[in-house]
């Protein structure tokens, strides 16, 4: 893995969609408004925006762990922006502090992330060939 700087950053746009408002499989839809679980995908995804470009050639980033504590609420149409910043690495472990902010810079939410960077074909073996056909698809 190339070296990170602690406090370096990616961020990622995002307009809210209906299918980031809070629905659940069982429950159904509940709240017209950007759900906690969308933003946890977001938060990960800006972590994984800033671990990609670090990557050598045969290692492959996964997720292991995020927290998410969602503060205001944004409605299908709202800009935001979700930035990753870079807390430090331990070993092969990315940590990541996020936060979401609207056009008007309102924070909505903050966490943190944690990616492990493998060898690809580690991760490869332990995903398994039935994960490799959904993924080639």
């Amino acid at each position: 893995m190339r070296p990170f700087t602690v406090g370096e950053t990616a961020t990622l746009h995002v307009v809210v969609t209906p299918q980031m408002t809070v629905d659940f499989d069982e429950l159904g839809a509940v709240h017209p408004v950007y759900a906690t679980y969308s933003m946890a995908k977001h938060f990960e995804e800006a972590g994984r925006k800033l671990l990609v470009p670090h990557l050598e050639p045969g290692e492959a980033g996964v997720g292991s762990a995020v927290a998410v504590e969602h503060l205001s609420p944004a409605w299908v149409g709202d800009a935001l922006t979700v930035t990753a910043r870079c807390t430090g690495l331990l070993g092969t472990r990315l940590n990541c502090a996020c936060t979401v902010v609207d056009a008007e810079g309102r924070e909505l939410g903050r966490g943190t992330t944690e990616q492990v960077v493998l060898p690809a074909d580690a991760l490869e073996a332990r995903l398994g060939p039935a994960a490799r056909r959904a993924r080639d698809r």
